[in-house]
């Protein structure tokens, strides 16, 4: 494996990880970034002020009592009221992952897992904890990304309770008493920091006039920025590497630092660093179709609020992002609206860790519009049409001028992203097949296909459920979870580490008037094509597997939806004699479940045609008739060529 992973990732890459692997283990990190308190930052911070010339969120500006009824009005219509959040909130219950409540009263609620109730060791320093042993870290980094924060920050501009900016400060005080700086979990992860700094600073904007906001207070908070933001530069060179969103994450957590609380001292090279490395990282992640370098819609999402994010800091400071960013945000801005259906929801792909960085409406997780609309609106002057999801453009944004309906957008044809996407009146067709990886590929899911059919969902991507979770469970990641043919046990790739697959296979993409066409060689000794055709009544999906040396191969075609009504709206034929199995909630990482939201998994079903030969056709119609004959298929009686 060495090889291709220096093929693909480069001699730099490699010896980079080499260093930093003598680096940690000689003990160089915790001398370099040590473990200290809090009194320690922030020296000389003056609350007065910072109140009279620090920059101004838009959230800072706006007349609670003018808007608490559009809010409530949008509270109704989404069915979910943040007051009722904040009051869980109060009561030992925090909401995990975008989804359910979990109770989080006790006192070692910052280092113990939502997930398990394991709990990670608070008093060593972050460089000797590790996040690969037998239980998922982001169970324990997800209380700390202070989502909840932005739920006191809603309920309070709906009924002007002072509890609920009490427990803001409260909450705060305590992660600190319980935190202190390099020590602990919580600090292993720039990326984590910089999340829990843009909720900070978020809800220090929106109560910065209110009384509990004390001078003792705001030094608090100058000094939880001033630690978080050294954490963060001590190890940026790390996350810049990554080429993902950790890079994009910590350089935008660098710029709100400095430009949010500028009498800190690094905070004129935080900035310069901030801006110079956003730009660099754009140009190279954001594609010139606006696709991004981790291969996931979720990703993207959190990419656009990253986007969104910068630019309304920049704003409030009087300035812009540079125009080579701005440009690259809207591309991207684009590539999501485009896949969004007009309910929000989009063809899931990749990894999604359930991250929501600006949770701020009442849209469920699987909405986009919150994201996509308030993107829309600052980087394009367009809007989505009305409801609840406009309360996101509203809090991060302030009153805009965005009047215009967005754009009648075409298919997909994102060839750049390996991205492609059919329409019909009735519903869509997604199609994954990237050309080649520049970036490290999120899941073996060459030529997966996602069906949408009257407003439902009929066969889509699983989800993740964990990144380690134990009993098998992997991700969801494999060829097996994707709609594709799989050859006996293999992936398309090999899975080296828990996000790195190698070699790095593309596929040869052809686009047909009708649809597309692509293949690729992943599954060894064996070539896989598929093609994608709209036709007048519907979709049909041709599959054709053929061993190069002429040898046999056992090929299964398999289906994932959350129904089986839903799955059994397909007909599928095949070239030969095949068996079918329709499966549900298999053990120990098995197929047949599905995941919504980060950390929880339900039951769901996987269709299953498998076959055997050296040269195997599968073909799959939704709605419309299919007969399959030796070199053509019957689609609603009209023929059409097998190639």
């Amino acid at each position: 494996m060495l090889l291709p992973l220096l093929h693909h990732l480069g001699p730099s890459w490699l010896f980079r990880r080499v260093r930093w692997a003598c680096e940690r283990k000689l003990g160089l990190w915790e001398w370099r970034s040590p473990m200290r308190p809090w009194k320690d930052f922030a020296n000389g911070f003056d609350p007065v002020a910072w109140r009279q010339s620090a920059p101004r969120l838009p959230i800072a500006n706006l007349d609670r009592t003018h808007l608490a009824p559009q809010l409530e009005a949008w509270s109704v219509d989404s069915g979910h009221t943040p007051v009722a959040e904040a009051d869980a909130f109060a009561r030992g219950y925090a909401r995990i992952f975008s989804h359910h409540l979990v109770e989080v009263g006790r006192p070692d609620r910052w280092t113990r897992s939502v997930l398990t109730g394991h709990s990670t060791d608070p008093y060593k320093h972050w460089s000797r904890l590790r996040d690969t042993g037998s239980d998922d870290i982001k169970g324990v980094w997800e209380l700390s990304r202070f989502s909840w924060a932005y739920a006191l920050v809603r309920a309070w501009l709906r009924d002007g309770d002072e509890r609920h900016v009490e427990l803001f400060w409260s909450t705060l005080e305590d992660w600190m008493t319980r935190n202190p700086p390099n020590r602990g979990p919580n600090w292993m992860c720039g990326q984590e920091c910089a999340f829990r700094l843009i909720a900070v600073t978020f809800a220090v904007q929106a109560f910065r006039d209110h009384p509990a906001t004390t001078d003792a207070r705001l030094t608090l908070a100058a000094r939880f920025a001033d630690a978080t933001s050294r954490r963060i530069e001590f190890h940026l060179e790390y996350a810049l590497s990554q080429q993902n969103n950790h890079g994009i994450s910590e350089v935008i957590g660098l710029q709100t630092a400095a430009t949010f609380w500028p009498s800190l001292r690094g905070s004129p090279y935080w900035y310069h660093a901030a801006v110079k490395s956003l730009a660099k990282q754009c140009a190279e992640l954001i594609g010139p179709d606006g696709g991004f370098s981790q291969h996931s819609t979720n990703y993207h999402r959190l990419l656009l609020q990253l986007l969104a994010w910068s630019e309304v800091v920049e704003r409030s400071a009087g300035g812009t992002l540079p125009e080579p960013v701005r440009a690259q945000a809207l591309a991207a801005t684009d590539f999501l609206a485009t896949l969004m259906e007009s309910d929000g929801t989009v063809p899931r792909y990749g990894c999604d860790d359930g991250a929501n960085l600006l949770p701020l409406s009442g849209c469920p997780f699987e909405d986009f519009r919150p994201s996509v609309g308030a993107a829309l609106a600052l980087f394009k002057g367009e809007r989505l049409p009305a409801g609840p999801w406009d309360e996101t453009s509203l809090l991060l944004l302030g009153p805009i001028s965005a009047s215009a309906d967005p754009a009648l957008r075409p298919p997909a044809e994102f060839r750049d992203a390996g991205v492609f996407q059919l329409r019909h009146p009735r519903g869509t067709l997604f199609f994954r097949a990237p050309e080649e990886f520049r970036t490290r590929p999120s899941h073996a899911d060459q030529l997966h296909v996602s069906l949408r059919w009257d407003g439902e969902w009929l066969t889509e991507d699983p989800g993740t459920y964990s990144y380690n979770a134990p009993g098998g469970w992997d991700g969801f990641a494999g060829s097996r979870f994707h709609n594709v043919v799989t050859v006996g046990e293999f992936d398309s790739m090999r899975r080296v580490r828990r996000f790195l697959w190698l070699p790095w296979v593309g596929c040869k993409v052809r686009w047909q008037f009708d649809g597309v066409a692509a293949s690729h060689r992943g599954f060894p000794g064996f070539k896989s094509q598929r093609r994608v055709v709209k036709v007048p009544g519907g979709f049909v999906i041709i599959d054709r597997l053929t061993g190069l040396l002429k040898q046999e191969g056992r090929f299964t075609l398999r289906w994932h939806g959350r129904t089986r009504e839903g799955l059994e709206q397909l007909t599928v034929a095949c070239s030969a004699p095949s068996t079918e199995e329709t499966v549900t909630a298999l053990p120990d990482g098995g197929e047949g479940w599905h995941s919504t939201h980060y950390g929880s998994k339900e039951p769901a079903w996987c269709r299953q045609i498998t076959a055997t030969g050296d040269d195997v056709t599968f073909v799959t119609a939704l709605g419309c008739s299919l007969r399959l004959e030796a070199h053509s298929f019957f689609a609603d009686g009209e023929e059409y060529p097998l190639e």
